[in-house]
């Protein structure tokens, strides 16, 4: 039933999107991490015994999808992202800037999340912050401030099982996704510098094929060498000449030209919030500038 099981927690592979992998900590106290993986798997754990405590690494859909199966269960967020969880309007409000987004998006939006993933607002029980103690009976978890994928995600390290789930932080090839309003992507380095300093035996991931991988910071570097290969091919891009952001999300750098739709999503516009990003930290590090909607690459 169960893909990674060390102590009391266990693992629970997702499929594809709006689906993740969840962690289940089977001890006094009952919880789920992110119970978005199989449903019936989660119910059949629930029939046996209730899930006492549900916790979401953060507010995307793709990690609350079978909340909603647990309403009895108390609900443990951060507190950054608490209010995404309260109010529909709130969650729509974390991704993308209201200018961005035309109304026939807005209610395909709608659509899909009221239907698809069944969002209701909920409050939370309990509000999480960096360093606290989560004590389950035997199983203790430190909840570790993670941001970057977005501004209160979480990541959990398990001490005494050598384990650390790092959600979105999910180390596939891909690379990192930094495409929401509040997302960003000096943040995301910092969180994978943090959580490479962590010594254990295993990473969890919420995404990617297997979704446990040893506990080598080496798959931490790889994935945040990404970033840095984004970069490298953007400035190349710009020494061929200045470009808008219209001509660089045409490039394709991040999902090679695709206009593609992932469930709500259409990547078209990610690639353009993440360009956005790249050619706003850069023109901080004096690489890149912007003139009249042109960016130029600066030479050194």
């Amino acid at each position: 039933m169960y893909d990674f099981e060390r102590g009391k927690i266990r693992f629970i592979r997702g499929g594809k999107y709006p689906t993740c992998h969840s962690v289940f900590i089977d001890d006094e106290v009952r919880a789920v991490i992110d119970p978005a993986s199989d449903e019936g798997k989660l119910l059949a754990i629930h029939c046996q015994r209730p899930i006492q405590v549900i916790i979401n690494s953060h507010c995307h859909e793709d990690h609350f999808l079978f909340n909603s199966r647990f309403p009895d269960a108390d609900l443990w967020v951060s507190r950054l992202e608490a209010a995404g969880f309260r109010d529909i309007d709130d969650f729509f409000d974390q991704f993308y800037e209201s200018g961005d987004v035309d109304e026939e998006t807005r209610a395909a939006w709608d659509t899909f999340f009221t239907e698809v993933v069944q969002y209701q607002p909920r409050e939370p029980d309990r509000l999480l912050e960096d360093g606290e103690d989560l004590v389950f009976g035997e199983t203790r978890a430190r909840v570790l401030h993670t941001p970057g994928h977005s501004p209160g995600h979480l990541a959990f390290h398990f001490p005494e099982e050598r384990a650390l789930y790092l959600a979105d932080l999910d180390l596939v090839k891909f690379g990192p996704y930094y495409g929401d309003k509040g997302s960003s992507i000096d943040d995301t380095i910092a969180s994978l510098r943090r959580v490479a300093a962590i010594d254990v035996d295993v990473y969890l991931v919420a995404h990617g094929k297997e979704g446990v991988l040893d506990g080598d910071p080496a798959h931490i570097q790889r994935y945040l060498d990404v970033i840095y290969a984004r970069e490298e091919r953007l400035l190349a891009l710009l020494a061929s000449g200045p470009k808008n952001l219209d001509e660089i999300t045409a490039a394709g750098i991040i999902y090679g030209g695709r206009s593609l739709a992932d469930g709500a999503w259409e990547l078209t516009l990610s690639e353009r919030v993440m360009m956005g990003k790249h050619l706003q930290r850069l023109e901080g590090l004096g690489t890149v500038r912007q003139e009249d909607g042109l960016y130029h690459l600066v030479e050194s």
